[in-house]
């Protein structure tokens, strides 16, 4: 039989109409399927949170929606409207039998793409057809457990609101490394010029003992017992005097310390109740005899070990105070002068910088010293403008010693969370010295265990004055940052496997910003992040350090 051409014709047109059209669909299936998988990488790759109950959350997954209607315009030119998007993004999933935590990120999308041949008896009224994709899971493990140093800037310039964002930062952030890295341990170094530590022990009335520590090797004629002269009264004025001059004026002050301090404290004490349990009574008295009437020390040991020498050195009357203050007092006066102008004992003149290096990797090289609870006075704290962020100034009513306690403090190594909350009550003051916090930072990561060791700046920007020229040093004549990982990956002990340092500046401060990546980081570890949901996306990409896995159902 004939089948008339009339007829066949409609029928082989429909056909290759249907042929083509199914082509095209099935292809762009295929590339459907491919764009979303690269998409939903994308979204994993910028930590995409997906919170939509604040106002910046909302903006972000706004701003994903553009990115992956790009991706879905770069596939389907020809796409007729913009896609419709969405995100599922779970944190702390498990793999099955495993301990490897991850976050989950799926992004389904639907795109409408023109029929590629149109024919009234293929396709009746429709001039297009939807595809839709949400097969484009992404695994973004959690890094395999790492050691993470905050460095993190506690000068004047942080109180208030700033440091309000990163305690709510810091509450996220070890919750989520905590929940999903197993293993994984953080520090917290707390800088202003020095870091601010809670020493062993407590002082006379209770309370606690605080300090300020910072790390380098001092050149000759900056070279004396910091821990000692930390507590005591030292002037250029008696500089050159007899050593009776000396001690006498030290005991002066050390007097009035207990007096309007240590008995002065809640519940006070009357002065002869003080005399008894804290002075010696002098036979003579004077600045020819070298002491006031009365000689006030705390007889208690302060290192366990009763034979330890440094236990001598409270009472500045015995023979090895007396040698140390003969040998170093013109040594110790000149270090408390410098330090008015620059701020800190730790400047250019006084840091030998090769020795320092070779020293960092240990505690050798870690000085700390005392801080009384004192008002701001050099009469009893040498050093005042030091470490003002361990707290001296929220005191109550004649600085009660009873309450003591510090407002900052060094974090070890620790997967506690009880410990890290404690950063929760911290609070900021004094100047700005990053590259000492820093190189006080690397015997901590010392402590570490994990193969990788990840060190997170985190300052507001500009260095204080002085504090500067070291930093500037540090990182452009001596190396620093390349020095810290050589240092570590050159150590078999400490089991390094990667050395990260990273850069975050918490206001819009590009030259700083521009500054560390030249100097230490390099670009794609120095970074600004100034609002609080902007930190976390920030801090979280650092320890997933990965793009993200395709996962296979």
């Amino acid at each position: 039989m004939i089948i008339p051409l009339a007829i066949l014709f409609p029928i082989l047109f429909g056909l290759m109409a249907l042929g083509i059209n199914s082509v095209s669909m099935l292809a762009n299936r295929a590339r459907m399927a491919d764009a979303v998988s690269e998409a939903t990488l994308a979204v994993s790759t910028a930590t995409m949170a997906n919170d939509n109950q604040t106002v910046s959350g909302r903006q972000e997954i706004e701003k994903m929606r553009g990115t992956v209607a790009s991706w879905m315009k770069y596939y389907f030119p020809s796409m007729k409207s913009a896609p419709e998007v969405e995100f599922t993004v779970i944190e702390g999933q498990q793999l099955a039998s495993s301990e490897t935590r991850y976050t989950y990120y799926n992004v389904d999308v639907a795109v409408t793409l023109p029929q590629l041949f149109l024919y009234q008896t293929v396709t009746v009224d429709k001039t297009d057809y939807t595809l839709r994709a949400g097969r484009g899971h992404v695994n973004k493990y959690v890094s395999k457990p790492a050691d993470y140093v905050f460095v993190v800037d506690f000068s004047g310039s942080q109180r208030g609101p700033r440091l309000n964002i990163l305690k709510s930062v810091f509450a996220e952030i070890t919750d989520f490394v905590l929940k999903n890295s197993p293993g994984s341990k953080i520090a917290i170094v707390p800088f202003s010029t020095g870091v601010s530590v809670i020493m062993p022990g407590t002082n006379q009335r209770g309370g606690q003992n605080v300090g300020c520590s910072v790390l380098f090797v001092p050149n000759p004629g900056w070279d004396i017992n910091y821990a000692f002269w930390g507590d005591k009264n030292v002037s250029t004025a008696y500089a050159n005097s007899p050593l009776n001059t000396q001690t006498y004026y030290m005991d002066y002050y050390r007097y009035k310390f207990y007096k309007n301090f240590v008995a002065a404290s809640s519940p006070t004490i009357k002065e002869a109740d003080m005399r008894k349990r804290w002075c010696r009574q002098n036979p003579t008295k004077g600045v020819k005899e070298g002491r006031v009437e009365y000689s006030c020390f705390d007889p208690r040991d302060k290192y366990p070990d009763p034979s330890d020498p440094r236990n001598q050195l409270e009472d500045i009357f015995s023979d090895e105070s007396l040698k140390l203050i003969n040998s170093e007092y013109a040594k110790a006066a000149r270090v408390y002068s410098k330090q008015i102008t620059t701020w800190t004992i730790e400047h250019d003149a006084a840091i030998n910088y090769p020795a320092t290096l070779e020293k960092m990797f240990d505690n050798d090289a870690i000085i700390t010293f005392p801080v009384l609870w004192t008002a701001n006075t050099s009469s009893y704290r040498p050093y005042y403008q030091m470490c003002q962020q361990v707290g001296w100034w929220k005191y109550t009513t004649g600085n009660d010693l009873t309450k003591q306690s510090a407002r900052s403090w060094l974090i070890p190594l620790t997967d506690s969370q009880s410990l890290l909350d404690q950063f929760q009550t911290m609070d900021a003051y004094g100047y700005t010295h990053l590259s000492s916090g820093l190189i006080r930072s690397v015997p901590v990561m010392m402590e570490g265990t994990n193969r990788r060791k990840v060190f997170i700046m985190m300052s507001d920007g500009q260095e204080s004055d002085h504090p500067q020229i070291t930093t500037d040093k540090w990182l452009k004549t001596y190396k620093l940052c390349q020095k810290i990982e050589e240092g570590f990956l050159s150590r078999p002990k400490t089991n390094t496997g990667s050395v990260e340092l990273y850069y975050i500046s918490t206001t819009n401060a590009t030259k700083w910003v521009n500054y560390w990546a030249e100097n230490c980081t390099g670009v794609a570890r120095s970074k600004t992040a100034t609002e609080r949901d902007d930190l976390v996306k920030l801090i979280k990409g650092i320890i997933t350090d990965e793009t993200g896995h395709l996962a296979v159902d």
